[in-house]
């Protein structure tokens, strides 16, 4: 089993442990049975695309920061609703937050 799929798994499991979830809660949550959860988060089962969706909207994660975790420095910001204009201003001021922190680190 390569490690990708097995960090899927792991980064699906951890996500629901942050939400305070057990993998009964979950599983009723996404429409699919418990010892389903369980294969995918023991990387014996991997989730469809729409299941991956999903698990992203109901952790707050990305796509990418389930697939790779250790990219993952923080939560997800949720933009929907906000125009062009205010998603980029928020993404300058991220960037602009970065540069301090690694100018005082």
């Amino acid at each position: 089993m390569s490690a990708d799929i097995r960090a899927l798994g792991e980064s699906i499991r951890a996500a629901r442990m942050r939400k305070g979830l057990t993998q009964e809660a979950l599983a009723e949550l996404l429409d699919i049975t418990p010892i389903h959860l369980k294969n995918m988060e023991s990387s014996r089962r991997n989730p469809s695309v729409p299941l991956l969706f999903a698990l992203m909207e109901l952790l707050d994660l990305s796509v990418d920061a389930l697939v790779f975790p250790e990219r993952q420095e923080g939560g997800v910001l949720h933009t929907h609703g906000l125009s062009d204009a205010e998603v980029e201003a928020l993404t300058r001021l991220v960037d602009v937050m970065r540069q301090e922190k690694g100018n005082r680190g």
